[in-house]
């Protein structure tokens, strides 16, 4: 059995490599990956390492948050996640010179960590099912978006993400989290179980696999704040398309998204929510031990 900073080591650890493992996968259409930007010009995939480099602190700290927390109202450990959080969004920024590389997945990881350190705390164990942790997640943030959205009406300079909620009734990420990341469990966590059992692709075509059947589904605030609901719906039936005729099981697999990179960019196109949500998919694969 780890000791409470050895097992936040190890915890943040995993969530690091999550971020470095979405990044290093490619062809991912409109998004940064080891052969170039997508639909960036702000950043590369060295932002990425520098970024990715600079945020395991702030994750360690959250695990011990979780770990360290003790209170009924699970959700008052999202309070004590502010103060880490932010010194992960200072370190990248630092990092990046400025490009926000990770913001959404600061958020959604650093809750992930804390739900782990909690579940380490009452069960004195290492390994959880993926539905084990989402669950904690659900408490932890229980009416987030109740909470975070209250009195958006009466605003006038609003956030990305409240100009989304109050004109669509998009959630995003909050919605995500406060779910449970249902999207994850539904489109993403079965072929992860199943690639255990064939492991018929390669690590880097399973993680593409994962990301494409994500964007078929995603209500991804990303595409919809660079070009509104007629860039998520194409996102979206494309994607659908490619899983229907295959996915990763085709022969010319590489070379469709390799196409669909250059369809993205001209349209403008990067599902960077379905990638932070490819990260998540990749750590909880670790929490459960089918991803090693």
């Amino acid at each position: 059995m780890k000791q409470n900073n050895e097992f936040a080591h190890y915890i943040a650890s995993l969530a690091q490599r999550s971020i470095l493992y979405e990044v290093s996968t490619t062809p991912k259409p409109g998004l940064v990956d080891r052969d170039n930007t997508g639909s960036h010009k702000d950043m590369d995939f060295f932002t990425f390492m520098a970024s990715s480099s600079a945020l395991y602190n702030g994750l360690y700290e959250c695990v011990l948050e979780g770990i360290s927390f003790n209170e009924l109202d699970s959700t008052k450990l999202m309070d004590r996640l502010r103060a880490p959080g932010i010194k992960c969004e200072k370190s990248m920024f630092e990092a990046t010179k400025g490009v926000n590389t990770h913001k959404g997945i600061i958020f959604s990881l650093g809750i992930l960590c804390a739900a782990v350190g909690n579940l380490y705390r009452k069960h004195k164990k290492e390994n959880f099912f993926i539905e084990e942790v989402c669950n904690e997640v659900k408490d932890i943030t229980r009416d987030l978006t109740v909470k975070d959205f209250k009195g958006i009406n009466t605003k006038t300079n609003l956030t990305h993400g409240e100009r989304l909620f109050k004109e669509y009734g998009f959630k995003g990420i909050r919605g995500e989290v406060e779910g449970g990341f249902q999207t994850v469990q539904k489109q993403a966590i079965p072929i992860i179980r199943q690639w255990t059992k064939n492991r018929q692709l390669s690590i880097n075509d399973l993680f593409l696999q994962v990301l494409m059947s994500i964007m078929t589904e995603s209500e991804d605030s990303n595409v919809v704040i660079r070009g509104g609901i007629e860039s998520l719906t194409y996102t979206k039936n494309i994607s659908k398309e490619f899983i229907k005729i295959g996915g990763m099981n085709q022969i010319d697999a590489i070379k469709k998204l390799e196409v669909m990179n250059i369809k993205f960019v001209e349209k403008n196109i990067s599902p960077g929510g379905s990638a932070d949500l490819l990260a998540v998919s990749i750590f909880l694969g670790f929490i459960e031990g089918i991803i090693s």
